[in-house]
């Protein structure tokens, strides 16, 4: 059990209404007793720091539950009684007034970053690649996956390795399955039953060799039901299968028991994850090794888990013998248990925000922009002082939680930042179920059908739908302290609208802050979602709504809006005109504009946007390029899109960005006037995508001057000539270049001295090219990726380039794939 964090949350908001809480409330008697209860919380958060009486701590929580419930409830119907006051005045505006989190005055977070800095000389990059021993397991799974005349007719459904951390199901994974082997039929067949999945992707793997491996089947019924999904073939075909399942492996005709590492590879994995080079060399870490070697090498007993987990615990403290002693005292008072030595050595402000990924399904990439958003709306972490989502404390969290390994990164943005993460399998196992049951930090709907004994024991905060809900607990008591909502689509098509109960009871949830409906089968949103008066994100992408009520234009503490072009060219925008709509908003993404929207003036008032994606007319383009240019001097990201009346692809005006000093990332869709004029873009632009521009002079030249871009991607029609030319000086920073869908390009020429930092080139059905120059002179390139190209095209670049850079290349009939 563990309160203190939820203890020191609380008073940290009870310390920002005390401060930022004039505007609210007026009233001195209230205030003092705000202030009262504020010093009563502190006593109440030294008890609980030295308590270990669970019921003791169980009624804590409870009580802290219930004062924050009440502080949130107050502030919201205030909020809603001013409103219905300006409301009668026909005067829209109302006052908000946000909890946002005072900085811890302990020290925490400036020793957290300090003791960062010992780990940050390393690339984010070299987190979680580390690869230690198993060597004979390795030879022999080699063997057995590697066809040779007299095994080739060994049954495909044969081999299962122990082991592993994610679990697959179902549906979800054909679909991937099918996505790995040939994209374009996946993305036509996403909308069909499972069965014809199955069918389609027999027919596929049917006509070549395949290797597959599914990680970690948690029980004989879903290897019973991949076993359906795979055809039996005799042409050489294998499956590998991890599980921690004996009674999955006792399907299995052969099975590989993955061994414990030896002391010598246990010690190698741990030096990896406790220190960089430089610590290697420090006197009291090599003292502190000698020391300490034998007892952390009993400890960890040779399991790769734990060694990670000490080794990120390790890396985190002082180097000095006495931290080094405390923690492995703490290791022996918890009789060896790493997992929860991992939990309590973390800052009491960062355990809310592990324990938040416990929400999600298990082995679901989170994508750490969405998770940047649950953690400031839930008040977690503070933003930077721009109110952006980093770099600050979200950063700062994050980074660290991936050094002591307790979460991994699963995908990477090309720039070299993490873009979805998710808890190891094991670590979630026994976290998940304590966040919920333990401490009530979330409840998960994960069955079809409940009755009232499937209610949790504290009220819900925090409420994640798996499945379609029948019978959804509907008492005042179950959702009047709703937080955030999200469902995960068990399908495509998403949840049934009729089944996702908290739609029902919008009037009652004054403290939701975070809905999101993505992938669910919506077609509507109730009008009472705009009076929702904390809501700050709502996210209905992957929906089929095509419209919202008028009023979220007056939602004043609204921050993100995620939409699919969305219009409301039908709907009757009646804003005040000394009013300021959707005033916090941030993001605005999917809106669909038309030359006579209503809410393009309505739209011309919001000015603190740091990202915005648009889809409009040419009509309407003018007076959008004069918004942007002139009010928006805050973006970061700008997505432009451009089409006709008649729907399809139309131009791009490009408006003056020059003064946009912040925005970074810039993707306009649309016919482009020729040629680009480089003093239109940004002076700190690092990502560029261009798409359908339709471009027929080089535009490398002009580009290669931006001297902080990172990222060029030139997709689908984007230049219509047949040279491409970098040239010297050019691209300084470029570290990502993708060509991709570019029909007339025929030569690409890389000039010495051009792109010296570029790491990666993806060109992608560019089916004409047929030469390219200076590829392999690039000394920092590190990786060339070749989909969908000619095999001629392809061999020719392999024997040419240097052995130092790993070609790969995607042809969908053959390409390998992992479930």
């Amino acid at each position: 059990m563990d309160g203190e964090w939820v203890a020191l949350l609380l008073i940290q908001k009870f310390q920002a209404l005390l401060l930022d809480g004039e505007a609210t409330i007026t009233n001195t008697n209230l205030r003092n007793q705000v202030q009262e209860a504020t010093n009563k919380l502190n006593l109440l958060h030294q008890s609980i720091k030295v308590s270990r009486n669970e019921e003791q701590t169980e009624r804590l929580l409870h009580a802290f539950y219930s004062a924050e419930d009440a502080a949130d409830t107050f502030l919201a119907r205030t909020l809603l009684l001013q409103r219905q006051k300006l409301r009668g005045c026909n005067n829209m505006m109302f006052a908000i007034t946000t909890f946002a989190g005072s900085s811890v005055q302990d020290g925490t977070i400036q020793n957290t970053r300090h003791q960062g800095t010992r780990r940050a000389s390393s690339s984010y990059l070299e987190v979680g690649k580390d690869v230690v021993g198993l060597g004979d397991q390795a030879k022999e799974l080699e063997e057995h996956l590697i066809c040779t005349d007299e095994n080739i007719q060994t049954a495909t459904h044969e081999l299962i390795c122990s082991g592993g951390n994610r679990v697959v199901k179902g549906r979800d994974v054909v679909l991937d399955m099918l996505k790995q082997v040939d994209e374009a039929l996946a993305e036509a067949e996403e909308s069909v039953f499972e069965q014809e999945l199955v069918s389609r992707l027999g027919e596929v793997l049917r006509k070549d060799r395949y290797l597959v491996v599914v990680d970690d089947v948690g029980e004989p019924g879903v290897w019973e039901r991949l076993q359906n999904v795979i055809p039996n073939s005799e042409n050489g075909s294998r499956i590998v299968v991890t599980t921690r399942n004996m009674d999955v492996a006792a399907f299995a005709s052969t099975t590989l028991q993955m061994g414990r590492l030896s002391n010598e590879e246990s010690w190698e994995l741990f030096l990896k994850k406790v220190c960089s080079a430089e610590d290697a060399l420090s006197k009291n870490l090599d003292l502190s090794l000698i020391t300490f070697k034998e007892k952390i090498l009993k400890l960890c007993d040779g399991l790769p888990l734990l060694i990670s987990l000490m080794g990120g615990i390790l890396s985190m403290v002082e180097l000095s013998n006495g931290e080094w002693s405390r923690v492995i005292e703490d290791a022996d008072n918890l009789h060896g248990d790493i997992l929860a030595l991992s939990y309590k050595e973390l800052p009491s402000r960062m355990k809310p925000c592990f324990l938040y990924l416990g929400m999600f399904p298990k082995g679901f990439e989170v994508p750490v922009r969405r998770l940047f958003q649950l953690w400031i709306a839930e008040r977690l972490v503070t933003p930077s002082s721009s109110g952006e989502l980093g770099p600050g404390e979200v950063e700062v969290f994050l980074e660290e939680l991936i050094y002591r390994n307790m979460i991994e990164v699963a995908r990477w943005r090309s720039h070299g930042i993490p873009k979805t993460c998710r808890m190891p399998g094991a670590i979630y196992d026994v976290f998940s179920p304590k966040a919920a049951a333990e401490i009530g930090l979330f409840y998960i709907h994960c069955k079809s059908n409940y009755s009232s004994g499937d209610q949790p024991s504290f009220p819900v905060r925090r409420l994640a739908s798996y499945l379609s809900i029948k019978n959804y607990p509907s008492s005042d008591w179950y959702i009047r302290s709703l937080r955030s909502y999200i469902s995960f689509s068990p399908h495509r098509g998403g949840m049934p609208a009729g089944e996702i109960g908290c739609l029902n009871h919008f009037q009652k949830l004054l403290n939701l802050k975070y809905l999101g409906l993505r992938s669910t089968s919506l077609e509507s949103l109730p009008v009472s979602v705009c009076d929702l008066p904390c809501l700050e994100t709502l996210d209905v992408k992957h929906t089929m709504i095509t419209s919202l009520p008028g009023s979220i234009w007056t939602a004043k503490n609204l921050q993100h809006l995620y939409m699919d072009w969305i219009r409301f060219d039908d709907i009757s925008v009646q804003v005040s005109s000394d009013s300021e709509p959707l005033s916090k908003l941030q993001i605005l993404w999917g809106l669909s504009i038309r030359q006579d929207s209503p809410i393009l003036n309505s739209l011309f008032n919001i000015k603190s946007l740091r990202k915005l994606a648009l889809r409009f007319s040419l009509a309407s383009q003018n007076r959008l390029n004069d918004w942007i240019s002139k009010q928006l001097t805050n973006l970061q990201s700008l997505r432009l899109r451009s089409i006709r009346s008649t729907g399809g692809r139309g131009s791009i005006k490009l408006t003056a960005l020059q003064d946009h000093q912040k925005l970074m990332d810039l993707y306009l869709l649309g016919v482009l006037p020729r040629p680009v004029n480089i003093k239109q873009l940004p002076p700190n632009l690092k990502i560029l995508t261009l798409s359908m521009s339709q471009l027929r002079k080089d535009p490398m030249r002009t580009l290669g001057q931006l001297p902080y871009l990172n990222i060029l991607r030139l997709l689908a029609d984007s230049y219509m000539g047949e040279e491409l030319t970098c040239y010297q000086g050019g691209f300084p920073q470029l570290h990502v270049l993708k060509l991709w869908k570019l029909m007339e390009l025929r030569e690409l020429t890389v000039k010495e001295g051009a792109m010296p930092c570029v790491k990666q080139v993806e060109i992608r059905a560019c089916r004409r090219l047929e030469k390219v120059e200076g590829l392999s002179k690039l000394t920092t390139l590190k990786e060339l990726m070749l989909t969908d190209m000619p095999s001629q095209f392809a061999n020719k670049v392999k024997e040419n380039m240097g052995a130092d850079v790993f070609v790969k290349e995607n042809e969908w009939k053959s390409y390998p794939f992992l479930a």
